[in-house]
């Protein structure tokens, strides 16, 4: 039978007692739920409510301190640095992204470097955030191939970094930022997670198996598979970068490190001007002509914000797969999800 849909307040509620039971403060607990639910809500499963059990788990290996409250320090005049302090990687970004605001607000721009910190959730959130604060957001990842080593470079078989992710935001419309956050693999792991969880088949070019034959089969890249670059070279040159970034610049990665830079959206120009340029290209690309298959030509980001409407009204649904993986991951920790539905 399918999961009916949830009110998102519920399923918050369900995540965040389950992360509390499992030994998060209930400060962390509080931000995660909320950015894991958002993420759900916004269509972008992969980064949702289905690593709830991956952050249980990491908890309870000691991978990351639930409890790790990130300290945040000045080194140099308008670069700030964040010691996420071993513990998830969603607190350490939005205390990075709530902090790095503040800084470039006074300052013109701001620039920000993560680390010790674990998994940090859907990176679009934090360009969200920054762009309707009237900021432009540049963000990248990288260093933890040592732990996390998943794609091949362009033209080779063994895979050496990650799916290091970027994430470029603008201020659109009112609560319409432009965000464009991806991975440089092809499809990023969470996606391929998902599948999994839900017995689904992958598109062809999204990754080789232990031998480098190109698989379809989610299961492939569990059993010494890889993910492919997108896009080829372009891809793999964006994730050497990354990697060299959050390896080289920053040190030692629990996860991945980050980077952040933020500028003020008002920093060459009047924000009038700036809203009246930006909001007429954006009509522009949504009233060009359509590509034969497709209805209409959307901005960066506005599928996720009208899904995300559109949860708000008649609640999340979670595939069948992830909702058992999530029965599973409460139930580990004495939390039973059917006093939420």
């Amino acid at each position: 039978m399918p999961t009916p849909p949830m009110q998102p307040t519920m399923l918050i509620a369900l995540i965040r007692d389950s992360l509390m039971a499992g030994g998060f403060s209930e400060e962390n607990a509080d931000i995660v739920a909320a950015h894991l639910v958002d993420a759900e809500m916004k269509g972008v499963g992969s980064h949702g409510v289905n690593r709830l059990g991956l952050y249980l788990g990491e908890a309870k290996r000691e991978v990351i301190d639930p409890l790790a409250d990130p300290v945040i320090s000045e080194p140099r005049d308008g670069m700030l640095h964040v010691d996420g302090g071993g513990g998830i990687g969603i607190v350490a970004m939005k205390r990075a992204t709530d902090a790095g605001i503040k800084a470039a607000r006074q300052r013109g721009m701001a620039t920000v470097g993560i680390v010790k910190c674990g998994h940090t959730g859907r990176m679009g959130a934090y360009g969200e955030q920054a762009a309707k604060a009237g900021f432009m957001a540049l963000s990248l990842g990288g260093g933890g191939r040592r732990q996390w080593g998943n794609v091949v470079p362009f033209g080779g078989l063994d895979p050496v970094m990650s799916t290091n992710p970027y994430t470029f935001a603008l201020p659109g419309g009112p609560d319409d930022p432009v965000v464009c956050d991806f991975a440089i693999s092809t499809w990023p792991a969470g996606k391929v997670a998902v599948a999994r969880a839900n017995g689904d088949t992958l598109p062809p070019d999204v990754l080789v198996d232990k031998n480098g034959q190109p698989s379809s089969d989610p299961e492939a890249f569990y059993d010494g598979g890889a993910l492919l670059p997108a896009a080829g070279p372009k891809g793999s040159g964006m994730g050497v970068i990354a990697e060299m970034m959050g390896d080289a610049m920053l040190g030692e990665a629990v996860e991945y490190n980050w980077l952040m830079v933020l500028i003020r959206a008002d920093a060459f120009r009047p924000m009038s001007d700036y809203n009246e340029a930006a909001q007429g290209f954006m009509a522009e690309v949504r009233g060009s002509t359509p590509a034969p298959g497709f209805d209409q030509v959307i901005m960066p980001g506005e599928r996720e914000t009208s899904q995300a409407r559109a949860a708000e009204a008649a609640g999340v649904i979670v595939g069948d797969g992830i909702w058992k993986g999530i029965v599973t991951a409460a139930q580990s920790v004495g939390i039973e999800p059917a006093e939420y539905v």
